[in-house]
């Protein structure tokens, strides 16, 4: 992935996180990991995981053990559910992170996708799973004109690279970090007074842009994936 990246702007945004003296600014060849990724998600997919069934589609994020959305779900279950009324998933794909919350919370739960196929994913897995949440589609906050957001998360694409088809397009690859950047400009209009934001960063993420919206940022979970790939969740506050 032959990608330019600023490693002052990085690292500033990592000493911000505290993450300056444990992680590294160097990306990672991850190419035939994110190939293998790609393909899987090409094949739909049923799947078993914290006490639900998940159908996934063929074009959206598979939830598997190791990915991205059991990383969120870890820490959300270390949340206090009483203190979040409402809560609003940007990029739900098959919906599992408002489905884990819809389930063991009492939480409004909405949830929105880019995609209609994943909101109808989302939609289908509610039933499946005898659970109630709002779904519905939207480009980040295009058509969200709910406020007060107790907590709002994004499981952020995380490849700083040019899609080259749709499934990276819809849930991989975040070239430059435009939409993460526009998610953080965003969101915080629809927050509650005291709510939090959560997202996503990695080594091969755009995290610089970072340090162009001024957010009270910090860690709110962190871990080594494989071979010093390295993942982050990030909270924000106004």
């Amino acid at each position: 992935m032959n990608i330019e990246y600023r490693v002052g702007p990085r690292l500033s945004v990592l000493r911000k996180l505290g993450l300056a003296n444990l992680v590294n600014t160097e990306r990672m060849d991850i190419a035939a990991a994110h190939e293998a990724l790609v393909r899987r998600q090409a094949v739909p997919e049923r799947i078993h995981t914290d006490g639900l069934i998940v159908d996934v589609p063929a074009g959206v994020y598979h939830p598997l053990p190791d990915s991205s959305s059991e990383f969120f779900v870890r820490n959300i279950k270390a949340m206090n559910p009483n203190l979040v009324d409402k809560t609003l998933e940007i990029g739900a794909g098959c919906g599992i992170i408002s489905l884990y919350i819809a389930a063991n919370w009492t939480s409004r739960t909405v949830a929105t996708d880019i995609s209609p196929v994943a909101v109808q994913a989302t939609l289908d897995n509610a039933r499946l799973n005898n659970l109630s949440l709002t779904a519905y589609q939207s480009d980040l906050f295009e058509r969200i004109d709910e406020f007060g957001f107790d907590l709002i998360i994004f499981n952020t694409p995380l490849i700083d690279k040019k899609p080259e088809n749709d499934i990276e397009k819809f849930s991989l690859c975040d070239p430059n970090g435009r939409i993460t950047e526009s998610y953080l400009r965003q969101a915080r209009h629809h927050l509650s007074k005291d709510g939090l934001i959560i997202f996503s960063i990695c080594n091969n993420s755009a995290y610089e842009v970072l340090d162009a919206v001024d957010l009270d940022y910090s860690i709110v979970g962190l871990e080594l994936a494989y071979s010093g790939f390295w993942r982050a969740i990030v909270g924000a506050r106004n």
